[in-house]
């Protein structure tokens, strides 16, 4: 036997012992659906564009900006859950912690769904929520004490990984800091690798044009793990629609 001959035979020995703890090497087709960073100044149309994903829509509402949105869609049809998150202010971890752990479960449920999408509404908030719960307030936290806040965020994530429903994350925007110096960019806030977890990376755009046009809304594709093709990508007026990004990105 050739020293090639017992390396074949050695490394099939290790391959079937690993798949008898779990490995796998079957093909699974991946899910035709998207895990969306969506970002975006005041009044973009981040929330429109979110209810255009495929319905039934499990919305996660902490902000309160969203009124008369969603009943828009409803009134089309548009078959639209809407769970309320209203987080009180200078209240203690006792308070906090319980909403954060119930919102866990929430998830957890909403999950199990397999159809359909989650928007959350904003990220941004409930990421807030999740550091309330765990010290009580939002500054004056060392970034080492993150660690636990930033792990139990991921498992959100995880879910959404783990499901074939469409994951839709809106975030508010902050200024951007270099060097403790403001620029003119902004950058989104909340769970700071958000993007670097999302599949896609969306900032909205308004433009209102002259006064007697109609305000027309783009989606900017900054970012397509799963289509490389796509960065860069404008999406104006009616190609500002969820189902649209959804079947250009699954194209390939």
């Amino acid at each position: 036997m050739t020293a090639t001959t017992t390396k074949r035979t050695t490394d099939q020995a290790i391959i079937t012992q690993l798949k008898a703890m779990g490995f796998s090497d079957d093909y699974v087709p991946p899910p035709k659906r998207l895990i969306v960073c969506l970002s975006g100044r005041e009044k973009v149309g981040k929330t429109h564009f979110a209810l255009t994903a495929p319905d039934p829509i499990f919305f996660i509402n902490v902000d309160l900006g969203t009124e008369g949105v969603v009943n828009k869609f409803q009134e089309q049809g548009k078959q639209i859950y809407v769970y309320d998150v209203r987080v009180p202010r200078l209240v203690g971890v006792d308070v906090y912690a319980p909403m954060w752990e119930n919102l866990k479960t929430v998830f957890q449920k909403v999950y199990r769904m397999q159809r359909g999408s989650v928007v959350v509404d904003t990220d941004t908030e409930v990421y807030e929520l999740a550091r309330l719960a765990k010290f009580g307030k939002l500054s004056q936290v060392m970034p080492q004490n993150y660690t636990e806040v930033n792990n139990e965020y991921r498992e959100i994530l995880r879910l959404a990984y783990d499901s074939p429903m469409n994951s839709i994350f809106i975030h508010k925007m902050k200024p951007l800091y270099i060097n403790n110096a403001r620029t003119k960019d902004y950058t989104p806030a909340g769970f700071g690798d958000m993007e670097y977890n999302s599949q896609v990376n969306l900032l909205l755009y308004r433009d209102d044009g002259d006064e007697e046009d109609e305000p027309e809304f783009s989606c900017y594709i900054k970012d397509c793990r799963w289509n490389a093709s796509v960065n860069g990508r404008l999406l104006s007026g009616p190609m500002c629609d969820f189902n649209f990004l959804l079947e250009l990105i699954h194209a390939k």
